[in-house]
């Protein structure tokens, strides 16, 4: 019986052990597969650093060119200044040369003007003033034009530098802060693959523990499965030698009873021929419902006597009783005799925490202990059950609770007690058996010849009957 528990215990735990393997294999495919998904976004993540990448290599190329082309609009900008510096002063150089060549017309015409007849001196200096005042003027328009002309050609030019400028200043400042985002983008990129690449590290470490734990739980599952096996082999060995020597005593008993039967067919055959007449004295004892008759034939003797012929018949049953005591509200309700579970209940009106309390069975020299859960009340008026973790209870705390690899031993006598987190008694409750027996006594006298002592089987006795219960 011991071999057979321990046999479903290491069978129980072997599926167990099954269990948490397929548990882990489990935890190893989700692993597996978020490692694949991590791996599929961290693909994912490269091509799109690669595709960053090209767009900060085009950004910082088209940053180039608008380098470029501003450098050389501001070139285009420095020869404009360049040539209306050089206009400015061909202006200058040009008024110059006019005022020179104004000086040395006057200079002839006054000459002219002295040599000429007082008497057109006034008209030709009137003349004269008015050539020189339509030149001044003529001189001053073009001037004017010219300026104007250049003035306009400056400031459209600076303007349309400018416009582009800013065009290419603002260009300049979106691709900036794109390469900024994208560089900033980069990073937290780069930092998701090292946190992705650490928890695959992780993960793999974690795969390898897990992997390492199932091989050695397999190797010491299958070291406890063959020496299951050998043992299982030692006792169908020996159970074999048992049945082998049960055989040989069954021979003997038979050989025997062949032998007794033919000792009690002589006995027979010599009573018959000395012709004796037995009387008998049978005393039956039935104990738990079976009987044993006997004969007792005294020494033959010179004259008849009287013997007194005593059959007794016993017979016994067993009763159990159930004591309980309390301390307080909680008590032992019930303690199934089978050992399925043991029942508790709160018979006050408030709540009591049963946290770090224990049940404590003693069946014979076996003990079993339960400690419930620090979080574990008892409402008022309720019940709770603690099932044996064979009995295939389903959990459902506070009012079911199935022990983990623990049952409720059983014997004839056997103590259940509840102690609270201090290790005192709260309650108890006590299982004994008791045994009844009955005995019923016949008695007869009858008169015999005595003859030799015998001793053989008799039944059926009749004569004066007395009942006798103890």
């Amino acid at each position: 019986f011991i071999v057979c528990f321990r046999l479903d215990k290491k069978t129980k735990d072997l599926q167990i052990s099954e269990r948490n393997v397929l548990i882990f294999e489990t935890r190893c495919n989700d692993l597996q597969s978020q490692f694949n998904q991590s791996q599929a976004e961290r693909k994912k993540l490269v091509e799109k650093e690669r595709e960053w990448e090209k767009e900060e290599t085009r950004l910082k190329a088209l940053l180039d060119d608008v380098r470029k082309h501003l450098e050389e609009e501001t070139l285009q900008r420095i020869d404009l200044e360049n040539n209306i510096q050089s206009l400015k002063e061909d202006i200058s150089f040009k008024d110059q040369v006019y005022q020179q060549e104004i000086s040395e017309t006057r200079t002839r015409r006054q000459v002219e003007i002295s040599e000429i007849d007082g008497r057109l001196s006034k008209q030709y200096e009137a003349k004269l003033q008015q050539s020189l005042q339509e030149l001044r003027d003529q001189y001053e328009a073009q001037m004017r034009a010219n300026r104007e002309e250049i003035e306009l050609l400056y400031e459209n030019k600076f303007k349309n530098l400018t416009s582009h400028a800013q065009r290419n200043s603002g260009v300049a400042n979106i691709a900036t802060e794109e390469l900024r985002q994208a560089r900033s983008r980069i990073e937290s990129l780069n930092t998701r693959i090292n946190e992705l690449e650490a928890a695959f590290n992780s993960a793999n470490a974690r795969i390898r523990d897990l992997e390492n734990l199932r091989e050695n739980e397999r190797a010491r599952y299958t070291e406890s499965l063959a020496a299951l096996e050998a043992e299982l082999t030692r006792m169908r060995d020996e159970m074999a030698q048992q049945l082998q020597e049960y055989q040989d005593l069954m021979d003997i008993k038979v050989a025997l009873d062949l032998e007794i039967a033919a000792y009690r067919k002589l006995l027979e055959s010599e009573e018959a021929r000395m012709n004796i007449t037995p009387m008998q004295s049978t005393n039956t004892s039935l104990s738990t419902g079976r009987a044993t008759p006997s004969r007792h034939t005294p020494l033959r003797g010179g004259k008849r006597k009287r013997t007194l012929l005593e059959e007794t018949e016993e017979r016994s049953s067993n009763d159990y009783s159930v004591t309980g005591t309390a301390r307080g509200d909680v008590e032992i309700t019930e303690a199934d005799p089978q050992g399925r579970f043991v029942k508790l209940t709160n018979k006050g009106s408030k709540e009591i925490s049963l946290g770090g309390w224990q049940i404590i069975r003693k069946a014979g020299s076996l003990e079993t202990t339960f400690k419930f859960h620090r979080s574990v009340k008892l409402d008022a008026g309720a019940n709770v059950m603690v099932w044996s973790a064979d009995i295939g209870a389903t959990h459902e705390p506070p009012s079911n609770i199935v022990m983990k690899g623990q049952k409720w031993f059983v014997a004839d006598n056997m103590t259940t007690t509840l102690t609270n987190i201090e290790g005192e008694e709260m309650a108890t409750s006590e299982r004994k058996r008791q045994q009844l027996s009955t005995t019923l006594s016949r008695h007869r006298e009858m008169g015999f010849r005595p003859t030799e002592e015998l001793h053989h089987q008799q039944s059926d006795p009749q004569g004066e009957e007395r009942c006798h219960i103890m």
